[in-house]
């Protein structure tokens, strides 16, 4: 049954201020409106302040100045995440040895192997994850571990990984900008950097709600990608950011 207009907006509000961001398509689903009642619902919220408008729905004001926490975003998690992670497992080959970043996505990856590989990662919980797995070689990347992060940084880190020269390094990007693949720590935008120049292939796994989102500290350079994983096809204007020569693997498609 469809809600009053103002029972809409209380919830409409709710469910901005838990996910941050909500499509057309969510507004519809979570308050019974047709899609053109869902426009509008998005047009009176953002003039009252309660949001940020977008192309495709409404965004909370806060969305793109904050990182939230890893747990934050396994609260998140969702189809596409999913469906992106199907899409990463299909690049992993017997034998092969990789590195699995930090990254609610790529937990998904690492729990959906089952293949002989080694695998190196600085995630406590991919590490968790591969940890039962009889036919994967893990190998746990130590030092102190970033609660907020949930990965482990010693300097030797960066020595070690950079000896190694991975099939592939599987990295989950907080931020994308025309620059460069941005992270919220120093430490761990140093591992990216050194990953960038040991793996034999590049493959970020990142939504394009990434592209929205800023954080401090460059990893690498996007000519430095050779493989992208998103949840959709790019757009002609986002396309632009990368090198032609660059796989784009839309899950979706």
């Amino acid at each position: 049954m469809t809600m009053y207009r103002e029972k809409r907006f209380e919830e409409i509000k709710r469910l901005l201020t838990e996910r941050k961001e909500l499509s057309i398509d969510d507004i519809m689903q979570a308050v019974g409106v047709s899609r053109d009642t869902a426009r509008r619902d998005v047009v009176a919220l953002a003039a009252s302040g309660a949001g940020r408008r977008t192309r495709g729905g409404i965004v909370s004001l806060t969305f793109g100045h904050t990182v939230p926490s890893y747990s934050e975003r396994l609260k998140l998690f969702s189809a596409e995440k999913t469906a992106m992670a199907r899409t990463a497992l299909s690049l992993i080959r017997p034998g092969g040895v990789y590195f699995i970043d930090d990254s609610t996505t790529l937990l998904k990856l690492s729990q959906s192997i089952n293949s002989e590989v080694t695998v190196y990662t600085h995630s406590l919980d991919n590490a968790i994850a591969l940890s039962v797995k009889g036919d994967v070689t893990l190998r746990i990347l130590g030092g102190k571990l970033n609660h907020h992060g949930r990965f482990f940084f010693e300097p030797a880190t960066l020595t070690q990984l950079g000896r190694i020269a991975f099939d592939a390094a599987f990295i989950g990007a907080t931020a994308i900008s025309k620059d460069g693949v941005y992270f919220p720590y120093a430490d761990d935008a140093e591992v990216k950097a050194t990953l960038a120049q040991a793996a034999r292939r590049v493959i970020v796994v990142s939504e394009t709600q990434k592209f929205k989102i800023q954080a401090p500290y460059r990893g690498f350079p996007l000519a430095a990608i050779d493989t992208l994983i998103t949840e959709r096809a790019l757009t002609p204007a986002e396309r632009q950011w990368f090198s032609p020569k660059l796989e784009l693997l839309a899950a979706n498609s």
